[in-house]
């Protein structure tokens, strides 16, 4: 038998009762998990948190320990140290942050099935990027080498930052790069540039000039950071109004609001009209005022948002169920911000066993998160945006074929080899995310 109560007090495998008050009543929670009565029901707790959903992750990240990035932007450096697994017990904490461990976190230690690799902000170029361009397409090679024959499980995204290059310049970059046949998508982070100077991504001078080149290149995917603000960001330039007036403009075009506006300092609850300057109501409020309906081609992602939200069930159920009424089911993506903090299957599970209480479906007219919902927003969604085939073959990965690459692969190691035997960087276990979720974590990536 399911019951509805606080994920973290059931399939803990504890004998244990929960302590009194340690699941709320649905009456006074927006969101909740639906997990076995019995913590003891092994086939019941797989049901409640194991899935064959396709899931295409659109925000994953590694970085390239040995580039030239860590000596010349201490500062992004910095803000990546926090997000290495806790576990991590290599010399140089960047290797568990590295391709060879977002092969094993992403694709042998979750359920992912595709991802969509991104870089932090950034002009792109190998002096300041973590994983620029070559590499992300090296990365989705490797990827593919370690699967065979079948579709590939690694695609890439490449930065545009009109704001650090003269036009020329950025155009023959987005050509060359286009001309590689590799990018599924450029992104932008509007807030981040030259003297802290960030952009509007419809500025005629500055980002109307890289969009109407992607859109004569074919890439007519457009992701952009908005919301969850970073030490650096020129937040005047950090609301989703820009991306909004943007695909207004390119109709042919798909746009996606990277983390749907959500910002950790803003409390969600329901839409606001009135109180609509941050977090997703800032996304709302801009589909409103440039009258964009929904399932319009404006698309919003849940990297961070979800695994920020999702130990608040009911600022997890005000911000999916604000997403589903106003952007449509179908344009609601799968993100996770992985590799940071290890593998994303925590956040996986925990999707699959949450459900928007029956009272704010009644009250607020939010959607019941059905299991076509979740498939939808799991990955069906994301193979429609990105032209993928849900049906397609995408063959599993030979983790010892991957030990193999390793040696090929030396230079992005100091010590020339994989620690083994592998650990897992991450609660991936039923029992672990179970616990896990009675304190995810303080320190969450801000990508």
């Amino acid at each position: 038998m399911l019951a509805t109560v606080n994920l973290a007090a059931a399939c803990s495998g504890s004998e244990q009762p929960a302590a009194p008050g340690s699941s709320l009543p649905p009456s006074t929670t927006g969101g909740t998990f639906v997990v076995p009565d019995d913590p003891a029901d092994e086939v019941a707790c797989t049901q409640a948190l194991a899935g064959t959903e396709l899931i295409i992750d659109v925000h994953t990240h590694h970085v390239m320990p040995d580039g030239p990035w860590r000596q010349n932007v201490p500062a992004i450096a910095a803000m990546l140290y926090p997000l290495v697994p806790d576990a991590c017990n290599e010399a140089d904490p960047f290797l568990c942050l590295d391709r060879q461990a977002y092969v094993r976190d992403m694709f042998l230690a979750s359920d992912t099935t595709v991802a969509l690799i991104s870089d932090v902000p950034s002009s792109g170029v190998e002096s300041d990027s973590p994983i620029p361009f070559e590499d992300q397409v090296a990365t989705h090679d490797f990827v593919k080498a370690l699967g065979g024959e079948g579709e590939p499980r690694v695609m890439v995204q490449s930065i545009i930052a009109p704001n650090f290059f003269e036009r020329s310049e950025l155009l023959d970059r987005m050509e060359q790069q286009a001309a590689t046949g590799t990018v599924a998508s450029f992104k932008a982070y509007t807030a981040w540039g030259p003297d802290r100077q960030g952009y509007r991504l419809d500025d005629p001078v500055i980002g109307l000039p890289a969009l109407e080149q992607a859109q004569q290149l074919g890439v007519k995917v457009i992701a952009a950071h908005k919301g969850l603000p970073i030490q650096g960001f020129d937040q005047r330039f950090n609301d989703p109004d820009d991306v909004v007036a943007a695909a207004k403009l390119f109709p042919d075009m798909n746009f996606v609001v990277y983390h749907s506006g959500f910002e950790r300092e803003t409390t969600e609850g329901p839409y606001d009209p009135a109180r609509a300057a941050r977090g997703t109501n800032a996304l709302i409020r801009s589909m409103d005022t440039h009258g964009m309906p929904p399932h319009s081609n404006v698309w919003c992602e849940l990297g961070t948002t979800w695994r920020e939200t999702m130990s608040n069930p009911t600022e997890a159920a005000h911000v999916l169920g604000k997403l589903l009424t106003r952007m449509g089911d179908d344009r609601v993506l799968w993100g996770t911000d992985g590799i940071w903090l290890g593998s994303p299957q925590p956040q996986i599970m925990a999707f699959r066993a949450f459900q928007i209480s029956e009272e704010y479906q009644e009250r607020f007219g939010y959607p019941a998160l059905t299991p076509a919902t979740k498939a939808k927003i799991f990955g069906l969604n994301a193979a429609n945006l990105l032209g993928l085939d849900p049906e397609a073959t995408r063959c599993g990965l030979d983790e010892s074929r991957l030990a193999e690459a390793r040696l090929v692969h030396q230079q992005l190691h100091r010590d020339g080899a994989i620690s083994e035997p592998w650990a897992a960087r991450a609660p991936l276990t039923r029992r672990q995310v179970l616990s896990w979720l009675r304190n995810p974590g303080a320190s969450l990536s801000p990508f």
